[in-house]
């Protein structure tokens, strides 16, 4: 009789450890923030990425979600970030949770549930260990034409 409630106290607590474990914010998945050219935000619980190239930030299928020309960079939402990219690149930059950068266009491959993976300068990687990606927003540039004058 001992035995049984001694493993039936044992099998509680495994199970209450293993509850424990699986908590997560959000459905698990991480947080991104969307910082858009006009210096708004939002949170994006999840980040995903619609079929036509839209950026979303919940799992509403009816949300329009952000072109990514209005996109100024993504943070991912973590304890401890390198300092976010400022400025204005000529080129897609990404920056690795260890403070890394690199340059180069950025494709997304896959993006939904806030993971998925990007490829930049042909190297595929996950977003796993991206702290930012802050777009390439080259200004254009004006033509002056001369005025005639007759």
């Amino acid at each position: 009789m001992r035995k049984i409630r001694l493993s039936l106290v044992l099998l509680v607590l495994i199970v209450a450890g293993l509850g424990q474990v699986r908590v997560s914010a959000q459905g698990g998945w991480r947080q991104w923030d969307i910082y858009t050219q006009d210096g708004s935000s939002v949170e994006a619980s999840p980040l995903g990425m619609r079929k036509d190239g839209r950026f979303t930030r919940s799992m509403d299928p009816k949300e329009i979600g952000y072109v990514r020309g209005r996109i100024d960079y993504l943070a991912a939402r973590t304890k401890q970030l390198p300092a976010p990219p400022t400025g204005e690149f000529k080129q897609d930059l990404v920056v690795m949770l260890d403070g890394k950068r690199t340059f180069g266009r950025v494709t997304f491959k896959s993006l939904k549930f806030s993971e998925g993976s990007i490829t930049q300068n042909g190297r595929t990687m996950t977003l796993e260990n991206v702290a930012y990606i802050k777009f390439a927003h080259p200004k254009k540039k004006k033509i002056y034409r001369k005025h005639r004058t007759s």
